[in-house]
């Protein structure tokens, strides 16, 4: 599937989430017309370990830190803040078609790859997507469907 500008925006921004997330990885990922498909690796889970100076400098003191890996829930919102707000500034920059109210649905759909093998389908899932475009019920230009 080509994109258009828009959806050239989202798949920048949703590759560059590493830079302001340095504990996750994207994987596989697919901008439809309509949806968008993700894959995203945590690598850190839970607290981070923050070695500190202590006053005596042969036992530094080691605690938790206080940031541990960012949720799904955050680089989800944050990703849709993000892509929002550029939006919102190409439509009045870059003359692209104002979105009604929302540019994203309200929540989103996760779960949790648990093996290779899960990791497989999904992704081949993900990849294959495009080619069920034709029969969306959403895409307007489906065969069978009247203009208008």
């Amino acid at each position: 599937m080509i994109c258009n500008a828009p959806g050239n925006m989202v798949d920048r921004l949703w590759l560059s989430l590493p830079e302001q997330y340095p504990t996750i990885n994207v994987d596989i990922f697919q901008v439809m017309p309509n949806h968008f498909h993700g894959i995203i690796i945590i690598n850190e889970v839970g607290a981070t370990l923050v070695v500190a100076q202590s006053q005596n400098e042969r036992f530094p003191s080691k605690r938790a830190g206080t940031r541990p890996a960012p949720t799904i829930g955050e680089i989800v919102g944050a990703f849709k803040s993000i892509t929002t707000h550029e939006y919102i500034q190409c439509v009045r920059t870059n003359g692209w078609p104002p979105f009604n109210q929302k540019l994203w649905q309200r929540n989103y759909y996760e779960h949790i790859l648990r093996d290779q093998t899960e990791h497989e389908r999904i992704a081949n899932y993900i990849e294959s997507n495009p080619l069920n475009w034709d029969e969306d019920k959403e895409n307007l230009k489906k065969p069978g469907v009247p203009s208008g």
